[in-house]
Parts: C-alpha cells; sequence; structure tokens
C-alpha cells in the first residue's frame, strides 16, 4: 500500500502523525510510506495538513486511529489494491 502524509512547517500533528506512521510503515512490509512537505507541491490537492492518502486517494485529515487504518489497509489488501505491489525488503 502506498501511503502519502501532506504536512506542513511547524505543525504538531503533521509531527505526531508522520512518527505514528514511521512506526506502523516499520512493522509492515506492505506500506510503503512517502512525507511531503505541502509548500513542494506545485497543485497540491488539499490545504488542510495532516492529510493521509492511501493509494492516490484522501484517507484522513488530522490525526488518524491505527486499528481502523489498519482494518482499512487490510480491506483494501483484501479487494486487491495490492496485487501487483512492489514489497519493500525488511
Amino acid at each position: 500500500m502506498d501511503l502519502t502524509l501532506i504536512v506542513k512547517d511547524n505543525c504538531d500533528a503533521c509531527l505526531r502523525v508522520e512518527k505514528a506512521l514511521i512506526k506502523l510503515a516499520d512493522k509492515r512490509k506492505e506500506i510503503i510510506l512517502t512525507v511531503v512537505n505541502i509548500k513542494d507541491l506545485p497543485q497540491p490537492k488539499t490545504q488542510i495538513c495532516p492529510a493521509l492518502f492511501v493509494n492516490q486517494e484522501l484517507y484522513s485529515y488530522g490525526d488518524f486511529n491505527e486499528d481502523k487504518l489498519i482494518a482499512y489497509l487490510q480491506k483494501q489488501y483484501d479487494n486487491g489494491a495490492c496485487k501487483n505491489a512492489v514489497y519493500k525488503s525488511n
């Protein structure tokens, strides 16, 4: 699964979510996490940060519930979202 987190400078929630997602991604080989600062995007899809995208679709703004995210990712996986995925090595 491709997770993209959009963050901005001086954002406590962004830092909190980024740390939690890094920890989650470290435990799961199927998660590829990319963190992007909104100022580096030429045409951001959102102005609200943090914003979490799963496979290029908006999943949530702000803090997230890890159990709900894992359940959502599992459902996506079961539905074939990772059929052609390339997994990172651990």
